[in-house]
């Protein structure tokens, strides 16, 4: 799982060969490895990278169809959990109730990334008890995945949450968050609406399964495939 990648690599890439793959310099893959975008860990001093990590970004560059802005994918998200989003205009939902008429919710997944902002960070673990208590978060993928059954644990000393994105440096500053690819942090920040009511301290099935569906970890992916109804191809 996230936590753990450090001290569970499997296929590995040298920084040079990551750059070529993703046509950008190795400067630009060693601050994607800082920024949490790649995971990696350091072996001798040299960065090794994960290949899944590495896949996951290329398709997020080649992905087909239109991407959906982030108001929109919050949009469909609620609907498919049976509520209203109340910050569209209603031929905006009467759209998106037709695109999921159409559309299973797995197939569209790919085009609803832009929902929020993932920052991959490290805090103290006697820290994360007390940032998910702060307010507003709303606690979502491996976090809270066991309230929707499966076989998925809380992993212990790991926070996965949303948060609008004008708590992040509030939080970065309050509890010393740092980037990089030894996470035990995983923060969501939406710049939109934020879409979730007061009372909800859980991200409604579908958007947690879809944060699943976008882990680097095969055995998430695979759950998160299993909750949407459809296949980890």
């Amino acid at each position: 799982m996230h936590g753990k990648f450090g001290q569970q690599l499997g296929s590995v890439l040298s920084v040079s060969a990551v750059a070529e793959r993703l046509g950008v310099t190795p400067p630009r893959v060693r601050a994607m490895i800082a920024e949490g975008i790649l995971a990696a860990s350091k072996v001798g001093g040299r960065w090794l990278v994960n290949v899944a990590s590495v896949e996951k970004r290329q398709q997020a560059s080649v992905l087909p169809g239109r991407m959906f802005s982030p108001g929109r994918a919050w949009g469909l998200l609620w609907l498919a959990a049976g509520e209203r989003p109340d910050w569209l205009s209603p031929s905006d939902i009467s759209h998106l109730r037709r695109r999921l008429r159409e559309e299973s919710l797995m197939k569209l997944a790919p085009r609803l990334r832009k929902r929020a902002v993932i920052h991959n960070l490290r805090g103290h673990p006697s820290d994360l008890p007390r940032i998910a208590t702060e307010q507003p978060l709303v606690k979502t993928g491996v976090t809270v995945a066991h309230q929707f059954g499966g076989d998925l644990a809380p992993e212990a000393n790991f926070l996965e949450a949303y948060i609008p994105e004008s708590l992040l440096l509030y939080l970065k500053k309050k509890y010393a968050l740092q980037s990089g690819p030894r996470h035990n942090l995983v923060l969501h920040a939406i710049d939109a609406p934020w879409p979730f009511d007061e009372h909800i301290a859980s991200a409604p099935k579908a958007v947690v399964a879809l944060d699943l569906l976008e882990s680097e970890d095969a055995r998430l992916r695979r759950a998160g495939a299993e909750m949407l109804g459809g296949h980890d191809d």
